[in-house]
């Protein structure tokens, strides 16, 4: 069942790759656009726009897929997701913690029948659900879980 409240994220301050601490309250995460070039905190806002999919959990995308996309929408704090057949949407939950902390409220989904894209679909539900932070590096976007496994992954 994709509807119900998602558990708050519960991360504590991190090092940094320079054991640096990360402020809990910094809105933040890491990004190195340029190859050799140490990473350095970007808005949260970097990550407003439509991500294409390239993964979820270990199930990849078709390579040239452009049906499989995230688009969040920072200013509304608005998530919305498709492998190709069914609308995922829910809330942007960042609860003020961690720079990374990343999770989706009051989610929901259409209800089309795809048998093609049903085991992708299932994925990206319950890569949502799980989702508990991201990181945004090399213009690469991830989703992690609560044990930091990789849910998902998406390019602009």
């Amino acid at each position: 069942m994709l509807m119900g409240a998602m558990a708050s994220c519960g991360n504590a301050p991190q090092n940094n790759e320079n054991n640096e601490v990360v402020a809990a309250d910094s809105a933040v995460t890491v990004s190195d656009e340029t190859p050799g070039v140490d990473a350095r905190p970007v808005p949260f806002e970097a990550l407003d726009g439509k991500w294409m999919i390239k993964s979820v959990k270990d199930l990849a995308v078709a390579e040239g897929d452009t049906s499989a996309y995230v688009l969040i929408n920072v200013n509304e704090n608005r998530m919305n997701a498709t492998v190709g057949c069914n609308s995922i949407f829910g809330q942007i939950n960042r609860n003020g913690r961690a720079a990374n902390s990343l999770a989706f409220d009051n989610t929901g989904a259409t209800k089309m029948m795809c048998p093609d894209k049903d085991t992708l679909e299932m994925a990206l539900i319950d890569a949502i659900n799980n989702t508990r932070s991201f990181l945004l590096l090399n213009g690469e976007l991830t989703f992690s879980n609560e044990n930091a496994e990789v849910v998902l992954k998406a390019t602009k």
